[in-house]
Order: C-alpha cells, then sequence, then structure tokens
C-alpha cells in the first residue's frame, strides 16, 4: 500500500506550482486581503466617529467648568480625578470640583448658578439601599443633560472607589474589585448563560455556512484540476511513473492547500482590519470600544471549559483541513467521472448534492428545535465537517470526542482517495464514453 501513495509529493509540488504561479491568484488574493483589511478598518472608525447629532451638541453645547459637590453621604470626601483617570481626560480635565457641606440644597443651587453658566450641581446622599448621585443643573446654566449624566456616572465609579478604598483593601484588591461584572442566568446543573447558549446554537450554523460557499467556490477548481490530464489523455503517460492513487492525492492535496491558503489569508486579514482598525479608532476616539472585540473577550471567558483553548483551537484546525479535504477528495471523484470535456458540468452534482443535504442538515437542525441529531451529525463524515469545528471552538464538544470524530473522518478520506484512484485509473480506456453506475461498479469490482 505504501508503494501506491510513492511520488504524491512531486505530483503535489508540481500542481501546487501550477496553480499558484499565475498572477491572477496572487492578484485575487492580496487584493482582496487588502479589501477586506480596509473595509474593516474603515468601519471601526466611522463606528467610532460621533454621529452630527453628538458632534453637534458639542460644538454648540460648552463644556463644564465647575461642580459643586454636597456630599452627605457621612463618607470622606472622593478626589474625583485621583479616583477615575477618565476625569484627568479631555473634556474633564479642567473641570474644578467644589466640596460644600452643611449647605441647603437651594443655597448649593444658587452658589452654582452665579458661579458660571457652565456649572453644575452633584449632591451625593445615603438612602436605604445605598448611596445616591443627583446631578441638577441649574435653571441659567447652558449644560446639556448628556453632558451631565455622562459626567455623573464617571463620578459613581470614583465614589465607588473611594468607598472601597474606606475599606482597606490594598491597591491590587482595589484593583481586581472594580473589574466589570458580567452576570448571567443558569438552572441548577447547567454550565452556561443564555447567552452563551444562543452563541452555541449560531456558531455551528455560521461555520457550516462559511464552509458551504468554500466548497462551493473552490470544489469546481479541483474537480477541473483533476479531470483536466484524463480527458487530454496526459494521464496516461503519467501514470507509466506514479500510481493513481498518488496522482490523486498530490493533485488534490495541492488544490486544496492552494485554498486553504488563499481563505487563511483572508481570515488573518479579518482579525488584522479588526484589532489593528480598533486600535486605530481608539488612537482617534479614546472612549472607543470594538463592540465584536468584546463578544470575542465574553466568549472567552463564559462558554466552556475548553471553549477557545490552545487543544481546541489546535484539533479545530486539524479538523477543518481534513473536512475540507474531505470534500476535495469527493470533488475528485466527480473529477475522474469526466470521460470528456463538456461532462464536467454534469458531474458536479456528484460532488455539491451531499455538500447542500449535508449543510441543510446541520444549519437547520437547530433552527427546527432538533438540536440531537447533531450529536449523530459529529460521527458522520458527510455533515461532521459542517459542525464539530464549530463545536469545539465553543466547548460543546470535548477534545475526546471530537478526536474520535476526527478519527472516522479520516479513515474515509483515506478510503475516497484510494475509491478515486482506482476509478480514475479504470475509467481511462473509456474515453468519450458516458460514463454510468453500472460502468463504475464494473470499475470498482475488476482486479488490478
Amino acid at each position: 500500500m505504501k508503494q501506491n501513495f510513492k511520488g504524491w509529493s512531486s505530483v503535489y509540488r508540481f500542481t501546487f506550482k501550477q496553480e499558484t504561479k499565475g498572477i491572477a491568484f496572487k492578484l485575487v488574493t492580496a487584493l482582496v486581503a487588502l479589501l477586506i483589511f480596509g473595509s474593516i478598518v474603515l468601519v471601526n472608525i466611522l463606528d467610532a466617529k460621533p454621529s452630527k447629532s453628538t458632534q453637534a451638541e458639542s460644538s454648540s453645547s460648552p463644556a463644564i467648568q465647575s461642580v459643586y459637590v454636597a456630599d452627605s453621604s457621612g463618607l470622606p470626601a472622593t478626589d474625583y480625578p485621583l479616583m477615575n483617570p477618565e476625569l484627568k481626560k479631555a473634556p474633564y480635565n479642567n473641570i474644578k470640583f467644589n466640596v460644600v457641606s452643611d449647605t441647603a440644597r437651594d443655597q448649593v443651587v444658587k452658589t452654582a448658578s452665579k458661579d458660571s453658566k457652565q456649572s453644575i450641581v452633584v449632591f451625593v446622599t445615603k438612602t436605604e439601599k445605598g448611596y445616591q448621585l443627583e446631578a441638577v443643573i441649574p435653571s441659567e446654566s447652558t449644560i446639556t443633560q448628556n453632558k451631565a449624566n455622562a459626567l455623573a456616572e464617571l463620578m459613581a465609579t470614583a465614589f465607588n472607589s473611594n468607598k472601597l478604598m474606606q475599606s482597606g483593601l490594598s491597591a491590587d484588591v482595589l484593583t481586581k474589585v472594580m473589574e466589570p461584572v458580567v452576570t448571567s442566568y443558569a438552572n441548577i446543573g447547567e454550565n452556561s448563560s443564555d447567552i452563551a447558549r444562543i452563541i452555541k446554537l449560531i456558531a455551528p450554523m455560521l461555520f457550516s455556512f462559511i464552509l458551504y460557499f468554500m466548497l462551493i467556490l473552490y470544489g469546481q477548481t479541483i474537480s477541473k484540476s483533476v479531470s483536466t490530464e484524463k480527458t487530454s489523455k496526459l494521464v496516461e503517460t503519467l501514470l507509466t511513473s506514479v500510481h493513481p492513487y498518488a496522482l490523486i492525492t498530490g493533485k488534490i492535496l495541492a488544490v486544496t492547500s492552494m485554498a486553504l491558503i488563499q481563505f487563511l489569508t483572508w481570515i488573518v486579514a479579518v482579525f488584522a482590519g479588526l484589532y489593528g482598525g480598533n486600535a486605530i479608532a481608539h488612537s482617534l476616539y479614546p472612549s472607543y470600544h470594538n463592540s465584536v472585540i468584546a463578544v470575542i473577550n465574553f466568549l472567552k471567558d463564559n462558554i466552556g471549559e475548553t471553549a477557545l483553548s490552545a487543544p481546541a483551537v489546535i484539533l479545530t484546525i486539524l479538523f477543518f483541513f481534513v473536512g475540507f479535504l474531505f470534500y476535495s477528495v469527493m470533488a475528485g471523484v466527480a473529477g475522474c467521472m469526466v470521460s470528456k470535456p463538456e461532462d464536467v458540468a454534469s458531474t458536479q452534482a456528484l460532488f455539491q448534492f451531499p455538500i447542500i443535504i449535508s449543510w441543510l442538515i446541520v444549519y437547520f437542525a437547530p433552527l427546527s428545535g432538533h438540536e440531537d441529531i447533531l450529536n449523530i451529525a459529529r460521527y458522520i463524515p458527510f455533515t461532521a465537517p459542517f459542525s464539530v469545528p464549530a463545536e469545539l471552538l465553543t466547548g460543546v464538544t470535548g477534545p475526546v470526542e471530537g478526536l474520535i470524530s476526527f478519527a472516522v473522518l479520516l479513515v474515509f478520506t483515506l478510503l475516497f482517495v484510494m475509491l478515486s484512484g482506482k476509478i480514475y485509473k479504470g475509467l481511462i480506456l473509456y474515453s468519450g464514453e458516458k460514463v454510468s453506475f453500472k460502468m463504475i461498479g464494473k470499475v470498482l469490482t475488476a482486479k488490478n
């Protein structure tokens, strides 16, 4: 058996060079990558840019110059800029905080009103439920409600920091205490939140959709590559030096590698644009936070112990490659059945039909409420490539289950390679004749 695959690397190198040396491949790969990168960067910047209404408000409404803080909470006075560094940045860095005590509410408002038209009052009081910060805008003030609310939120963060410091917490502990908390609801015995469950439901659907279009896009290229020499009779010369198994393996791996390199280049462009665009947008608008990156960070912390772990990512990449290879071999089998150039289109149905059916099963099973179907689909070679990679990343499928599914897929891929090699060799003599299932049966049962 080992001798049957001898020489596949030579076929691989030759085919890969032929498929990638043209200017069209390099130009399309580079241009699409640049387009993806540039588009995502531009979207980040446009998303970060304040709306016209916000800009108009900022330009027409003056900044807050002074704040009168009437603190009756009973706690030591808060140094707001010290407790919240955001208050040291524009447009808050020039605000003067005036702390007043033992002064009637109306009197504090009058004092702020006489000070300037860019003053507001913040009352800090102790209530039954905790502490309350209330921003009051004097009647003659030119400060908008939005600006007053924004400042009050920053002051509330500073007040909470000051409150925690009164308990004697160290700076390190205080930093950890002030980290944002993500809350979620879960029934007893469950390991994920409602958001995590939604993500685990949507992820396989989204991934299967991407893989579906990849296979449809590149499948024809693979099938055409396999059938080219066969229809031109060059294969008779090739088979004198390499076995059909080696010929098929080398050609399919070469075209599959070309497709994956191109696709992965575009994926890298997506993440480069996402994080690079976020960095650029954040430098232009410091208050900007990318919502997509926030979701990614949420996934890392909330969708399971194995989700997005190093073993899960590695196994996902391997599974994706072998899954794509599995269907690439099927495209090769379709190419083996071509007896004349005009038959290429008709044989594509043999390759596309299993893809469509498998994709529909994985895509619509969760939507129809039959999620149990996915428990079976992950062990079927045709449907596993559409579901398992996403399940590994989201932690739905553990490493052990993933390895079992991977082994099944790998075995069937090798069987398909041998099947395509036998068909490829057996149908050489049927040049120009229409290939039928009966003819294929004879080829498969014939003794070589």
